[in-house]
């Protein structure tokens, strides 16, 4: 199974990954302002219920990848060592989510629908849950319990976010969104980069 060292290093890469607002934070928000609280967290409850279906995927994916190419996981580290990195620099240069993104459905789906149709979702699961992976043995089984952890802190920041739903709605807070964002890619570039060094020396 995994290490708790190698646990607590993906959560912490996970809340600056869930924490930085994206489109799904966005939705919430949205919902939570222009409908009720509870529209909000069911944008939440159906982006966890689209993501426990990204994670049983490419926890398949990967560990049939691994069956048929055992140094396959090699390659998968330095690629997802790369998109932590990649990820953290976007971060710090994004722009604010301020256009609300067009789901035309009810809450909970639209969430679920939002974060299937994520491609930056499925690329985080298949690339960077397999650098925590200790060991050839039971790939799927880690991969699962990352997938779990990710799932519970999304669920964290989104519920965290549809509470404070008033306070980031307003055009005075890009400020602070901007320093959210700040933070977590510099949090996101210097993980990477430890990763990096842990791994490959």
């Amino acid at each position: 199974m995994i290490s708790s060292i190698s646990t607590i290093e993906f959560l912490i890469l996970q809340i600056s990954v869930a924490f930085s607002p994206g489109l799904i934070i966005a939705l919430i928000v949205n919902e939570s302002v222009q409908k009720s609280r509870k529209n909000g967290l069911q944008v939440a409850a159906g982006a966890a219920s689209g993501a426990v279906f990204i994670t049983l995927i490419t926890a398949t994916v990967v560990a049939f990848v691994f069956s048929l190419v055992p140094g396959i996981l090699t390659t998968i580290y330095i690629v997802g060592i790369i998109y932590i990195i990649y990820k953290g620099i976007k971060t710090i240069k994004a722009e604010i989510i301020t256009d609300i993104p067009e789901v035309a459905s009810e809450s909970f789906k639209a969430g679920m629908k939002l974060n299937l149709l994520n491609p930056k979702m499925w690329v985080f699961y298949l690339s960077v849950l397999p650098i925590f992976v200790e060991g050839a043995s039971n790939i799927f089984q880690s991969l699962i319990y990352l997938g779990i952890l990710t799932i519970g802190v999304n669920l964290v920041a989104d519920i965290t976010y549809a509470f404070l739903s008033s306070y980031f709605f307003g055009h005075s807070s890009l400020r602070s969104k901007k320093i959210i964002n700040n933070i977590s890619g510099v949090c996101l570039i210097l993980i990477g980069v430890y990763l990096f060094f842990s791994r490959f020396f």
